[in-house]
């Protein structure tokens, strides 16, 4: 095979591709006829013309992201309780008075991680005619026990919040049922 022919037929094929034409692969390996290096160069030269097709074609939009295991195992708030607890602004939370109950005890407890047991943070005494608690919310969870009990120390009224979060605060929170 004469170089000449070699480098036309390489000419020819990067002008095509200069154009944004697709070169007629097939005749120009014809006009070779069977000179293995030429073809391994022509065969270089078409390479460069199917990555510039490739780069040029609009990207696949992402596939819809799948929810983090992270985002899955996060703790979500949960209630259990005998009485009506509500959430105020800003993490504050806040339950109606009850009768007989003449002290409310707030225990405070937090957790770094989902894996990690609660450790008590801090408790509260509350007079009978409180009914709301600011809490000192952030990135750990916390647990709220809300205990309102009578003139002989009994236990009239009682709510178990766990899993509170900054973030998570505005959830819906998922309530279980009680014993009493």
């Amino acid at each position: 095979m004469a170089q000449q022919e070699l480098e036309a037929v390489l000419a020819e094929a990067r002008a095509e591709i200069a154009a944004g034409r697709m070169p007629n692969a097939d005749a120009l390996r014809a006009r070779l006829r069977g000179d293995d290096d030429a073809l391994a160069q022509l065969e270089r030269v078409l390479a460069v013309h199917r990555a510039r097709t490739r780069l040029a074609r609009r990207p696949e939009p992402p596939a819809t992201p799948k929810p983090s295991l992270r985002a899955s195992l996060r703790t979500k708030p949960t209630i259990n309780a005998n009485m009506d607890v509500r959430r105020d602004q800003p993490y504050r939370l806040v339950w109606d008075a009850a009768p007989g109950v003449v002290a409310w005890e707030v225990r405070l407890s937090a957790r770094p991680d989902a894996r990690s047991d609660y450790a008590p943070l801090e408790t509260r005494e509350l007079s009978a005619d409180a009914t709301s608690v600011e809490l000192p919310l952030g990135d750990e969870a916390l647990k709220v026990h809300l205990l309102g009990r009578g003139r002989d120390g009994r236990l009239l009224r009682r709510a178990v919040i766990a899993g509170l979060t900054r973030d998570g605060w505005a959830e819906r929170w998922h309530r279980r049922a009680s014993a009493s």
